[in-house]
């Protein structure tokens, strides 16, 4: 469940008003006025939400005036009953195509974790291949964090965000360098480690170049593509677009992305830089073959994840127009304070002590009296009985 919440100006409210009850047939729409906007709040099923956006949008909500805001609902009260019906199968994307962007951009961020996890991820799966246990590989393929910078391609292509596009090339780039290097420091160690000829590692090899019955390892199994594993990489990348689209961003799909493209990527590394101080043809071209495998997997996830975007029915993102109206900018009121009334000036008071006694007593508060005014005696006329003293 969602919740809408739309912010137009007083001119375009009752339009807007019209056109969610009465196009997108919501009723709960509830309406607040502020002081230049008004602001209209509803709620939306997760179903509903992606084409309740684009048809405000189509009507120049957000791309010619207001703003839209999507806020997710753990839960609402009272619960609405819906019917499901199961006679139509919706394919369109339960999140709005604004949600996965930022989704998807914050996961193709380059940031501290994103490089610490690139060289632990390699660092494992080079020990993996080295020691051939699976194990240790499956637990990079977890660690690794290539996901993120592949779907911002993916996605950066369909909506025709070309910084993402850019953003997520980059980001990808960076961190194959890292797993490239990695493989390369591991390789110019592991003479260091295991004196001996490569063939202790690599089993079946040669320093000689003879054609012998090849043991396959980890390491071997790398040296090319198959149709199987072009197969695993074209699923994958349409999995990872499911997922990304119903916001349920899997473990599982993560660790099918990183198994074709971190183990690859040192393996290559590290059997072109073997090949190189062991002087061996045969391991030069097992990291020829990696690094051929590496980038089919590349290519093919993106085209996977781009066709399964197409398919959720992605559209490009709308820009705010050069005429984009504000309803939110600051408007000074009356009053410079946050109420709406003036505040009272302050009254000075001050401390006047009790009067005390000499002893120390405090005296009788006595009432103060205003002294009367002596009024100026009427003259009295003289009778003819007054004699002058």
């Amino acid at each position: 469940m969602k919740q809408v919440q739309i912010t137009v100006p007083y001119e375009k409210t009752e339009a807007v008003f019209d056109f969610v009850v009465d196009t997108l047939g919501i009723n709960n729409v509830t309406k607040l006025n502020t002081d230049n906007a008004h602001i209209l709040q509803f709620r939306v099923s997760d179903a509903q939400t992606n084409e309740a956006i684009e048809k405000l949008k189509s009507r120049g909500v957000g791309v010619e005036f207001g703003y839209i805001d999507i806020l997710d609902l753990s839960a609402s009260l009272p619960r609405e009953t819906e019917e499901v019906s199961d006679k139509k199968i919706q394919r369109d994307a339960t999140l709005a195509v604004e949600e996965i962007y930022e989704n998807v951009k914050k996961q193709s961020s380059l940031s501290f974790d994103f490089i610490a996890f690139s060289i632990l991820a390699a660092a494992m799966a080079g020990f993996g291949l080295i020691q051939n246990n699976t194990t240790v590989i499956v637990a990079s393929m977890l660690l690794s964090p290539l996901m993120g910078p592949m779907l911002g391609v993916a996605l950066g292509y369909v909506v025709r965000d070309r910084a993402l596009f850019v953003k997520g090339t980059r980001n990808e780039l960076i961190s194959l360098g890292l797993s490239f290097a990695v493989g390369i420091v591991m390789a110019l160690a592991l003479p260091l480690l295991y004196p001996g000829p490569p063939g202790d590692f690599v089993q079946g090899v040669e320093t000689n170049f003879r054609a012998i019955p090849i043991i396959i390892t980890e390491i071997t199994r790398r040296a090319g593509f198959s149709p199987i594993d072009i197969g695993v990489a074209i699923f994958s990348g349409a999995a990872v677009a499911v997922s990304v689209t119903k916001g349920d961003m899997s473990s599982l799909v993560g660790v099918a992305i990183s198994a074709a493209l971190m183990p690859p990527a040192v393996n290559a590394a590290l059997m072109m830089m073997l090949g190189a101080i062991y002087v061996n043809g045969y391991l030069i071209s097992i990291g020829f073959g990696s690094l051929l495998l590496l980038g089919i997997n590349i290519i093919l996830i993106d085209l996977a994840a781009i066709v399964m975007f197409r398919i959720k029915k992605l559209t490009p993102l709308a820009d705010r127009s050069a005429t984009w109206t504000a309803v939110t900018q600051f408007t000074k009121t009356r009053s410079e304070s946050l109420y709406h009334t003036p505040r009272p000036e302050p009254v000075e008071v001050t401390f006047t002590p009790a009067p005390t006694t000499e002893g120390g007593a405090v005296a009788e508060e006595v009432e103060s009296v205003e002294p009367e005014v002596e009024k100026p005696k009427k003259k009295k006329k003289k009778g003819p009985d007054d004699k002058e003293s």
